[in-house]
C-alpha cells in the first residue's frame, strides 16, 4: 500500500472534536488529535497482528496434537468433525500461503506495478484526449486572434478565414494531443519501473 492510500484510509472525521474538549469550549489542536488517530490506529494493528500470531500458534499446536494422537491410536477410524478440523485447517493455511504476495524486482532493482497493456493504453488514450481538448482551445484562440490581427486574412474570404481557423486548430489539437499522450506514456513507464507511490 502506497503512502498516498494509507493516507486516504486514515479516518480523518475522528480528527475532528464533536464536543468541546474543555469547559470553556475551546477545542483541542487538529495535529494533536491527527497524532492520538495515528496512534490508535498503529495500536490497533499491532493488536491485530498478535491476535493472529496467537491464532496461527493455537492452530499449528492443534495439529500437532492431532498428529499425536492420530499415531498412538493409529488402527482407530477418525470421526466427521476432526476431518473437517483438519480439512479446515489446511484450507486456512493454503489461503495464508495464496494470500502472501511475493513482489517481483524488476530490470533496475525497484518493485514496480505489473505491466499491464491495458492500462497503457488507457492513459495514452487519457493524455490523447484531454491534450486535444486543450491543444484545440488554444489553436482557436491563436488562430481567431491571428486572423483578426493579420492584414492579408482580413481581406480574405470568410471561408478563406474559417480555413486558417480550422487548420490552426485541428493542428495545435494534434501537437497537444501527442505531446500529453507520450507524456502519459513515459509517466506509466515510471510507474511500472520504479513506482515513486
Amino acid at each position: 500500500m502506497s503512502s498516498w492510500d494509507r493516507s486516504r484510509a486514515v479516518p480523518w472525521s475522528r480528527a475532528i472534536p464533536v464536543m468541546p474538549a474543555t469547559a470553556t469550549g475551546e477545542t483541542e489542536d487538529v495535529d494533536l488529535m491527527k497524532e492520538r488517530v495515528w496512534r490508535d490506529l498503529s495500536r490497533e494493528a499491532a493488536n491485530e497482528a498478535k491476535e493472529l500470531e496467537k491464532r496461527k500458534q493455537q492452530s499449528s499446536m492443534e495439529g500437532e496434537g492431532l498428529s499425536s494422537s492420530s499415531s498412538s491410536s493409529s488402527g482407530a477410524m477418525m470421526d466427521d468433525a476432526t476431518r473437517q478440523q483438519q480439512q479446515q485447517q489446511s484450507t486456512l493455511i493454503n489461503n495464508n500461503n495464496n494470500n502472501t504476495k511475493k513482489e517481483e524486482v524488476n530490470i533496475l532493482g525497484y518493485v514496480g506495478r505489473p505491466y499491464q497493456t491495458s492500462d497503457l493504453l488507457r492513459n495514452v488514450a487519457f493524455g490523447a484526449t484531454i491534450g486535444s481538448i486543450t491543444g484545440m482551445c488554444f489553436g482557436f484562440m491563436d488562430s481567431i486572434r491571428s486572423a483578426s490581427s493579420s492584414k492579408l486574412l482580413k481581406t480574405a474570404s470568410r471561408s478563406a478565414q474559417g480555413k486558417f481557423v480550422f487548420q490552426g486548430t485541428y493542428r495545435s489539437g494534434m501537437f497537444f494531443g501527442g505531446f500529453f499522450g507520450a507524456f502519459h506514456t513515459v509517466k506509466y513507464a515510471t510507474r511500472v519501473l520504479v513506482d515513486p507511490g
